[in-house]
C-alpha cells in the first residue's frame, strides 16, 4: 500500500511540476499546479523514505499525513461538488489510517516538545480553517491572481502537515523523524523553486507575497537544521568564515 501510494504521488506530482497543463487539462494556472505538485512530491519522498527505515514506526507520520489529506479532500469534494471519485479518496485515507493505527510499536516521545514544529502545526491547521471558511476574502490578498475556488483546494492539504508536524514535535527517534523532515524539505524547496520560476506572477504590493516566500524559506531552513544540526558551522567553514579548529574543545587537564 505504501509503495503504491508513494508511486501514485510521485507520478502525479511530477506530472504537475513538469507538465502542469497536461494533468490539470489547463484548468489550473501553472504556478498553482506546480505548488500542488510539490505537495504530492513531498508525500512521495516521505513515504519512500519511511519504507527504507528499519523500523515500521517511521511510516506512522507519513501514513497519518496521507490519511488527513485524503479524508479532508474527500469530505470537501463530497460537500461541495458531490464528486463520485471522492469515495475512492476516502477509502485511501481510511486504509492509511488503519495501517498507521495497527502499528504495534508505540511512539517514543521526546522529553520536551519541539516548539518550532508545534508552531508549524498550529499555523497549518489555522491556515486550513481560514482557507476553507474565507477563501473569497483571501483571494483579494493572495500573492498572485487565483480564483477563490482554487485557493480553497489548498485547505484540505494543510491538515496533513498539521498532523505530521504535531507528531514530529513529540518524536524523539531521529530515524523516525527523518522521512517526514525530508518530505517537508521537499515541499518547501519545491514550492520556492516554482515560485521563483513564476516570480513575475507575484504582486509585490501584497504583503502575503512576501510572507509566502519568507514562510517557505523558514520551513526549508528549519527542516534542514533538524536533519543536519551542524550545517551552519559547515557552511561557514566552506565559505572560509570559520577555521576548522575554532569549534574544538580545549583538551582535558
Amino acid at each position: 500500500f505504501c509503495a503504491a501510494a508513494a508511486l501514485a504521488a510521485l507520478l502525479a506530482g511530477a506530472a504537475l511540476v513538469f507538465a502542469p497543463a497536461a494533468l490539470s487539462g489547463g484548468a489550473w494556472p501553472p504556478l498553482h499546479a506546480r505548488c500542488v505538485g510539490a505537495m504530492l512530491l513531498s508525500l512521495a519522498v516521505a513515504l519512500a523514505g519511511a519504507r527504507r527505515a528499519l523500523d515500521a514506526a517511521a511510516l506512522r507520520m507519513p501514513l497519518l499525513a496521507l490519511a488527513a489529506w485524503s479524508l479532508s479532500s474527500a469530505a470537501l469534494a463530497l460537500l461541495r461538488a458531490h464528486a463520485p471519485w471522492a469515495w475512492a479518496l476516502a477509502a485511501v485515507g481510511a486504509a492509511a489510517l488503519v495501517l498507521a493505527r495497527i502499528d504495534s510499536d508505540p511512539p517514543a516521545p521526546a522529553q520536551h516538545a519541539d516548539p518550532a514544529w508545534r508552531a508549524v502545526a498550529l499555523f497549518a491547521l489555522l491556515a486550513a480553517a481560514l482557507l476553507l471558511a474565507a477563501a473569497p476574502r483571501i483571494a483579494a490578498h493572495w500573492p498572485w491572481r487565483l480564483a477563490a475556488a482554487l485557493i480553497a483546494q489548498y485547505a484540505p492539504l494543510f491538515p496533513g502537515w498539521g498532523v505530521a508536524t504535531a507528531l514530529l514535535s513529540r518524536e524523539r527517534r531521529r530515524y523516525v523523524r527523518a522521512p517526514m523532515l525530508w518530505g517537508l524539505l521537499t515541499w518547501a524547496a519545491g514550492t520556492l523553486a516554482a515560485s521563483l520560476w513564476h516570480a513575475a506572477a507575484f504582486d509585490g504590493s501584497r504583503p502575503l507575497a512576501w510572507c509566502w516566500f519568507a514562510a517557505f524559506a523558514a520551513l526549508a531552513v528549519l527542516a534542514l537544521h533538524r536533519l543536519w544540526p551542524a550545517w551552519p558551522q559547515r557552511l561557514r567553514r566552506a565559505l572560509g568564515l570559520q577555521s576548522h579548529d575554532s569549534g574544538t574543545r580545549p583538551p582535558r587537564q
